[in-house]
């Protein structure tokens, strides 16, 4: 007697719905999403959200930026750093700057009376992109309307680098008094040690990430040094 063979089950292929971030902005995330996302490979599949680590300190004017008395002492630990994601579903789409934007002028910890004379607020951020055009032209807008706010910015890879616009939107973020520079292996480190989940477990270097580092610096600065006709 011949045995019939049973035809394989087929499951039922469930409608995905897209799973938002639990909140902006979180105090940390994954290991898992920090290697994919921040690795500075040539490679790019699949890394097509953007996220933004940030610190906020309070600085004093009038010295080098290297120079300067930091504290994060009277800034609660919960707004002082942080990681943000572009919103998506259900929310309107927003990319982590222009997210960062709009709580950061929603906190009682950032207003302008809070601070002396002789204070400023120093905002670094920490971007597995670098900001598109669109986004640095509102964040040129935020810098002109909040004299108080120094920021730093510090890219895993350059977004749409061969696209003149996008270098001009970076070009303009420095015209505002930003400083736009590539991560580096140490700043790679400290993100795994200030944002990260496990912070006491140590860095994974990954392949190439010194000599990519170097790479997008030197594209970055042939941007900036830039002047047109």
């Amino acid at each position: 007697m011949t045995r019939q063979r049973r035809r394989p089950r087929t499951r039922q292929r469930q409608h995905f719905t897209p799973v938002p971030w639990p909140r902006n902005p979180v105090r940390r995330f994954s290991p898992e999403y920090f290697y994919f996302h921040f690795t500075n490979c040539p490679d790019h599949g699949g890394r097509n959200g953007c996220y933004l680590c940030y610190q906020v300190e309070r600085t004093q004017t009038g010295l080098p930026l290297d120079k300067v008395k930091r504290t994060q002492t009277d800034l609660p630990l919960d707004v002082s750093t942080g990681v943000f994601e572009n919103e998506f579903y259900p929310k309107e789409p927003k990319h982590t700057e222009i997210c960062f934007l709009n709580w950061f002028k929603t906190q009682p910890a950032f207003l302008a009376q809070n601070l002396s004379r002789e204070e400023k607020y120093h905002v670094t951020w920490f971007m597995s992109w670098s900001p598109c055009f669109q986004c640095a032209r509102q964040v040129v807008e935020f810098l002109k309307d909040h004299e108080y706010v120094q920021l730093s910015i510090f890219v895993a890879r350059l977004y749409y680098s061969s696209r003149p616009q996008y270098q001009q939107g970076l070009r303009s973020l420095q015209g505002a008094g930003a400083q736009v520079a590539i991560m580096t292996p140490d700043d790679f480190a400290y993100c795994r040690k200030v944002f990260v989940d496990d912070p006491d477990k140590p860095f994974r270097y990954w392949k190439g990430i010194y000599i990519n580092s170097c790479s997008l610096s030197k594209t970055l600065k042939d941007f900036l040094r830039y002047q047109g006709n």
